[in-house]
């Protein structure tokens, strides 16, 4: 009986998998997409693995699925076949991640032991984890399972980003001054300023062509912000011509502006922008908890 249970909630995922999570392409991927998805719980760790071949890699790869499943566990996280930790969202007895590839996906249980992400071949984790034995978290409103903790631990031992006053205020907009002051100081300038606090920032950002200097108070949107990444990767020779993402696998792809469309291409492509529940919402703000990620991110490419 419980051999029988696994199979049809195996079932079950594979068709919700392939009939809500991808985007609406007149049924052409759609079709084609049939991965058997079977899912396995061992006391604090649940493994969903994926067991795709042939147009099921492409469709994931270029789609980038949303797969919710079943989860009762009050706080958890997701690592990725590579043994990566990957954004998630866990509400109403259910956890939703973006797939991108077939094999094993891990969801551990807060409370326990979470798995570290791989190690890179210079023996430090591609995600920085808040429990490593040698940050303390100074924040009390970052816990460690949040999809962003590890962005957060990344921008603050960097000093690219610290705290409010109030914590670090994952949810806080951020603005475009804020940006160039970050882009800047990567970039190794002197951002004290005699003027306005940003002033220095705004001259480095405007003399690099990463902004036009304008609306320096203005809540950065996350186009923008991709945009800005864009450029100034483009200045240090980051940007790779076969790095390019499909935003046709997003839902509102449509609502990215003009000038935008390419550095959100490169984003995506670059795994810099992984969306939100399959959306890129291009015109919202972004939050410091999405920069910090995105500024990673950045970083580990650049490395």
């Amino acid at each position: 009986m419980k051999k029988l249970l696994s199979f049809l909630l195996a079932l079950t995922l594979s068709l919700s998998l392939a009939t809500f999570a991808l985007a609406d392409d007149n049924g052409g991927s759609s079709a084609q997409f049939d991965p058997e998805v079977t899912v396995e719980e061992n006391g604090s760790t649940m493994t969903v693995t994926l067991s795709s071949k042939g147009a099921n890699d492409e469709i994931l790869a270029s789609k980038r699925p949303t797969l919710t499943v079943a989860c009762d566990y009050a706080r958890a996280v997701v690592t990725d076949p590579n043994g990566v930790r990957i954004e998630s969202t866990l509400t109403d007895g259910k956890i939703s991640f973006t797939v991108t590839m077939g094999g094993s996906y891990t969801i551990t249980s807060l409370g326990t032991s979470a798995p570290s992400p791989k190690p890179a071949e210079d023996g430090k984790t591609d995600e920085p984890q808040p429990d490593d034995g040698n940050y303390v978290n100074p924040y009390p409103d970052v816990q460690a399972g949040d999809w962003y903790s590890g962005a957060v631990q990344f921008v603050t031992e960097e000093k690219l980003m610290t705290g409010t006053g109030k914590g670090f205020e994952p949810n806080a907009a951020t603005t475009r001054a804020m940006l160039w002051t970050i882009l800047a100081c990567m970039d190794g300038a002197d951002t004290n300023s005699t003027g306005a606090w940003y002033a220095a920032a705004q001259d480095w950002a405007v003399k690099h062509g990463v902004s036009d200097g304008t609306s320096p108070d203005g809540k950065i949107t996350r186009e923008q912000l991709a945009t800005m990444l864009y450029r100034y990767a483009q200045s240090r020779g980051l940007v790779k011509a076969d790095v390019q993402g499909d935003l046709s696998a997003f839902t509102d792809s449509a609502s990215v502006s003009p000038y935008a469309a390419e550095a959100m291409c490169w984003a995506v492509g670059a795994g810099i922008v992984n969306g939100m529940d399959g959306k890129l919402n291009p015109q919202g703000e972004a939050t410091r908890a999405q920069m910090a990620t995105m500024l990673m991110r950045y970083a580990k490419l650049a490395a």
